[in-house]
């Protein structure tokens, strides 16, 4: 499993999709975070010009990453994972609570209800520009802050963890350091950050192999974390990585976790 550190959530988008280029499968996204950064209206990558998927993403990675940087926010950097098709599903816990927002499922090993989106035209400062929105006709969406985003199922644990037993796809880890604490986190105290901490490990050990992990320590454009805790609190985060790598089992050549040795180790 490679581990990532980033500074804005946003910049983990390059290595998904240099994740989804090795494996030739969309990712499955287990995101803990206090935020669901589900928003939209981004703009879309240059036309594709008739080449495959993969082919285009991997000789497009240098603008990717300046599309990254430049061109999206902390809030709306899933949403083009989504419409290019290098995320078929993201499950997003908040261990302040019990209950985990499914924006889609992996139901009988397939994704279903993955959210859709659809492209518009705006002009801007007198130029036309074309942005990637939820597509409300084929997805449920709901109001937030004037916007709309995409209405998750909400699941608890037991459910969480049969459909990743269902699932024989690429999983990736992302643990935004605010879902631990934020700066606006008020009265906080080291026992309710270690409860937070039990929680995404309860989660974390439904997962049998997953391939990337990314920790965004989310002080730049905007402190999302407190600046005095964030080394501890990635440290922390980095420890329940490893006891994930510790349990991790054998891939296939796809990076997916072995049935066989998965049946075994359930036996």
């Amino acid at each position: 499993m490679k581990i990532v550190i980033v500074d804005s959530h946003k910049e983990v988008l390059p290595h998904w999709i240099r994740e989804y280029i090795a494996r030739k499968l969309p990712l499955v996204v287990l995101r803990i975070d206090k935020h669901h950064d589900m928003f939209s209206d981004c703009p879309l990558l240059p036309a594709r010009e008739g080449r495959g998927i993969f082919d285009y993403l991997d000789k497009m990675m240098p603008v990717i990453c300046e599309y990254t940087r430049r061109r999206l926010n902390e809030g709306n950097f899933t949403c083009p994972a989504f419409h290019y098709g290098i995320v078929g599903t993201l499950y997003h816990f908040d261990p302040r609570g019990e209950r985990i927002d499914a924006y889609g499922r992996v139901c009988n090993g397939e994704f279903v209800d993955a959210p859709r989106t659809r492209t518009r035209s705006s002009f801007q400062s007198g130029r036309r520009v074309d942005l990637i929105e939820w597509d409300g006709e084929r997805t449920r969406l709901r109001k937030q802050n004037g916007r709309l985003i995409p209405a998750p199922e909400s699941i608890d644990a037991a459910r969480f963890e049969s459909d990743m037993d269902e699932s024989r796809y690429p999983v990736v880890i992302g643990i935004d350091l605010d879902g631990l604490c934020a700066i606006d986190d008020r009265g906080w105290t080291e026992k309710e950050i270690e409860k937070r901490l039990r929680k995404a490990r309860r989660l974390l050990e439904c997962l049998s192999a997953p391939v990337l992990a990314c920790i965004a320590r989310s002080q730049t454009p905007r402190a999302y974390v407190p600046s005095e805790l964030v080394d501890e609190l990635q440290e922390a985060a980095l420890s329940l990585i490893a006891f994930i790598r510790l349990q991790s089992l054998p891939q296939d050549p796809f990076g997916r976790p072995s049935r066989r040795d998965t049946a075994r180790l359930r036996s």
